[in-house]
C-alpha cells in the first residue's frame, strides 16, 4: 500500500494527463465575451485564450494573442493548422525534462513554432510525506498543495523570465504549457494579467477555470499504459479531486508571498524576473486595447 501510495504522489505532482475524469466543482464568474476563450482544439486539454479581461484602468487584453495549455503531445494536423493560422510564433514548455521525455512536443512543419524549456526536476518529496503516516484527509491535502506553490514558483524563475523576455519582444502569438495547463501555467498567467494590471479577483476566477477545462483521458487504455494512474485510480475520490482541479487558495498562496517578500507583483517581477517598469509598460501597449 505504501508503494502505491508514493507512486500516487509522485503522478499528482506532475499532474499527468492519462488519468481519472473527475466531476469539478465550477469555477466563479468571469466576464463573459463574444470571443471564445476556449481554443478549439482536438488534442489539447485546458488550452484557452486570456484575453478580454478589464483592467484596472478600464482596458481589454487582447485575443488572439496570448495562450495557455496542457501539454502538446497529442496535437492534430487541425490543431497545428489552427495555431498556425493564429500566428502563433513560440512555445515555452514549463515542464520538467522527465515529463518532456514521456509526452514529447512533435512538431516538425517548416513552420513550427519555437520551443523553449529548461531541463529541471520537480521536488515530490513534500507529496511524498503527505502520504508517509497514511491516506491524508482532503483538507489536508489542500493544505499542502497550497503551501508547495510559492517553491513551485520560485523554481519557475528561468521559465517565467523567459517568457517575460518573449512577450516583450511583440512578435507574434505566444503559447505557454505545462501538464494539465493549470498550476505552473496557473501561475505564470497569474504573473502575466497582473502586470497588465487585470484585478486580482478576476485572476483568481481565470485560474479556477481549469476545473471546467481540465479533462484528462479516463479511457481504460490510458489508465493502463500508466502505472502511476492506476495507482492514483486506488485513491479515495476527494483525494483525486484534490490533485486534479484547482483551488483559489493555492494562487491565492502565491500572491499572499509576493505581496509579504516583494510589496507587490510588480516588485516581485522587477526584483526576480528583471521586468521593470519601462518593461510593464510596453507589456500593456502590446497587448491592451
Amino acid at each position: 500500500m505504501k508503494r502505491v501510495l508514493l507512486s500516487a504522489a509522485a503522478l499528482m505532482l506532475a499532474v499527468a494527463p492519462a488519468t481519472v475524469v473527475l466531476a469539478q466543482t465550477a469555477a466563479a464568474p468571469v466576464q463573459q465575451q463574444a470571443h471564445s476563450r476556449l481554443l478549439p482544439l482536438e488534442g489539447v486539454q485546458n488550452a484557452r485564450d486570456i484575453g478580454g479581461y478589464r483592467t484596472a484602468d478600464g482596458r481589454t487584453v487582447k485575443w488572439d494573442v496570448i495562450y495557455r495549455t496542457a501539454e502538446l503531445s497529442h496535437l492534430t494536423a487541425h490543431d497545428r493548422g489552427l495555431l498556425e493560422a493564429r500566428g502563433l510564433r513560440s512555445i515555452h514548455d514549463l515542464r520538467t525534462v522527465e515529463e518532456r521525455r514521456a509526452q514529447p512536443t512533435v512538431w516538425t512543419d517548416a513552420s513550427a513554432p519555437t520551443v523553449t524549456a529548461f531541463d529541471y526536476s520537480m521536488d515530490t518529496s513534500g507529496f511524498a510525506t503527505l502520504f508517509q503516516g497514511g491516506m491524508p484527509t482532503a483538507d489536508r491535502a489542500r493544505e499542502v498543495f497550497a503551501a508547495s506553490y510559492p517553491e513551485m514558483l520560485k523554481s519557475q524563475r528561468p521559465q517565467q523570465r523567459a517568457l517575460f523576455e518573449d512577450l516583450l519582444k511583440g512578435e507574434g502569438a505566444v503559447l505557454y504549457h505545462c501538464s494539465a495547463g493549470k498550476d505552473r501555467t496557473g501561475m505564470a498567467t497569474a504573473l502575466i494579467l497582473s502586470a497588465l494590471g487585470v484585478p486580482r479577483e478576476t485572476i483568481l476566477a481565470d485560474y479556477e477555470l481549469s476545473n471546467q477545462y481540465y479533462r484528462p483521458d479516463a479511457s481504460p487504455e490510458a489508465v493502463a499504459a500508466n502505472p502511476q494512474a492506476a495507482a492514483f485510480m486506488q485513491l479515495p475520490a476527494d483525494i483525486r479531486a484534490v490533485f486534479m482541479g484547482v483551488d483559489k487558495r493555492y494562487l491565492q498562496a502565491v500572491f499572499d508571498m509576493i505581496d509579504r517578500d516583494h510589496g507587490s507583483v510588480e516588485t516581485y517581477l522587477d526584483r526576480e524576473l528583471g521586468v521593470d517598469g519601462a518593461d510593464i509598460e510596453r507589456l500593456k501597449s502590446l497587448y491592451l486595447v
